[in-house]
């Protein structure tokens, strides 16, 4: 059986696993006056991914999936100070990472340092907001507290301030 869109396993409209995704051309995002446009160099797939494609219907068919994606700004919007075209980005929001430009909040973005490479830079949000989570929202962790981190990785840990 050849797989067209008439076939709902294969139907952006009808939530599924990874063999209903598509390449699709969709219109070029608009940058927002408080946002960047970015050409994007790498995207993470994470947990939230899967499990969102697999359950929830995609709001229209041009919805473009992906929490998290890396990658250069190519244009900034209007009200738009504290970024500018040419800088490298990791960038975090519920659509549009799994794209080649993304459209964002500058609020929803953070400079990428030299020395990342973009897949790295791509997954930083996601892990990055689910330790914070973890430790401060959920875990309620305050200065002066110790946490244990069972893994079998080497961990590094930076602070600012004293």
């Amino acid at each position: 059986m050849t797989r067209g869109s008439n076939d709902p396993h294969f139907d952006l409209r009808h939530p599924g696993p990874p063999t209903v995704l598509r390449y699709m051309e969709v219109p070029q995002p608009i940058c927002p006056d408080d946002g960047v446009l970015i050409r994007v160099e790498a995207a993470a797939i994470e947990g939230g991914d899967l499990i969102s494609r697999a359950s929830i219907k995609p709001p229209h068919l041009d919805f473009v999936i992906g929490y998290a994606a890396a990658g250069e700004i190519i244009e900034v919007g209007q009200n738009v100070s504290n970024r500018h075209v040419g800088q490298k980005v990791t960038s975090f929001d519920l659509s549009g990472s799994h794209a080649e430009l993304r459209a964002i909040p500058v609020s929803r973005t953070w400079p990428v340092p030299e020395g990342p490479d973009m897949p790295a830079a791509a997954a930083l949000p996601i892990t990055f907001g689910t330790a914070y989570n973890c430790f401060f929202t959920r875990g309620v962790l305050k200065r002066g507290e110790t946490v244990l981190v069972p893994a079998g990785a080497t961990v590094i840990a930076t602070v600012s301030g004293s």
